[in-house]
């Protein structure tokens, strides 16, 4: 969390990011979550709230943490030909991305800055498509300063502009960009690791099975793991049968 916390101090500094509009993730994060049955906190949230719940490492307070949680998830991937013939409708994986710059805080060159500019290109170049092409976003939100960045290294709004653009519910139920539609590893579950309900959601949105959190129209996602201490991260961008 001491990383983490580091890493959020110096956003803050550099580019005067505020906890109130770090707030604003986890309270975006609790709307999504209110509409899914499964998270396992689903009781409304505001700002207030957050900025008033127990300091964990300043700046993060326990509502800027992501839960602990029991929770497991899992898969079926295989050939898009085989894909047709099955009883749920198939989700295509368009492209995908890795990068590792570091282990430890300390070798970040950038606190500001995590490897997910690259997993991120990558995975563009290989589905052929751009942010603004992105439907809904599903981000590993360990802490509220993780969907932040990634929002910012994934191209969706400029370097130091994170904090701004998550004003006003934007990536909230009813927003222009919705991200974490499950609740995210801060509002439905956390079992040690997150990455895999990302994918699982994505699907679910894709597939039109997401119930009362669907996102009308979606037709590409994005799914973003996250590892270490912003030390390793991987991209993948999914498609219905209609973006082949």
């Amino acid at each position: 969390i001491s990383s983490y916390a580091l890493a959020t101090s110096r956003h803050m500094y550099e580019h005067g990011t505020t906890r109130e509009q770090l707030a604003e993730i986890a309270v975006a994060a609790r709307s999504w979550a209110g509409l899914n049955p499964d998270a396992f906190m689903r009781e409304p949230l505001t700002v207030e709230e957050v900025l008033a719940s127990r300091m964990v490492c300043d700046p993060l307070t326990v509502r800027d943490c992501c839960l602990v949680t029991d929770g497991a998830g899992a898969v079926v991937l295989t050939r898009a030909e085989r894909a047709r013939d099955l009883k749920a409708s198939p989700v295509y994986l368009l492209g995908a991305g890795h990068a590792h710059w570091h282990r430890q805080i300390s070798q970040m060159p950038d606190l500001t800055t995590s490897a997910a500019t690259e997993s991120g290109q990558r995975a563009y170049e290989m589905a052929r498509l751009g942010p603004s092409e992105i439907d809904v976003l599903e981000l590993y939100d360990a802490f509220t300063i993780t969907t932040l960045m990634f929002l910012e290294d994934l191209g969706f709004c400029p370097k130091g502009e994170g904090g701004r653009f998550v004003e006003g519910g934007r990536i909230a139920p009813g927003g222009s960009l919705p991200v974490n539609t499950n609740g995210g590893g801060l509002s439905c579950v956390h079992p040690g690791m997150y990455g895999i309900f990302t994918v699982i959601e994505a699907i679910d949105q894709l597939r039109g099975t997401a119930g009362a959190r669907q996102v009308a129209g979606a037709q590409t996602a994005i799914s973003h793991g996250n590892g270490g201490h912003f030390s390793s991260e991987i991209t993948a961008i999914w498609g219905t049968a209609a973006t082949l």
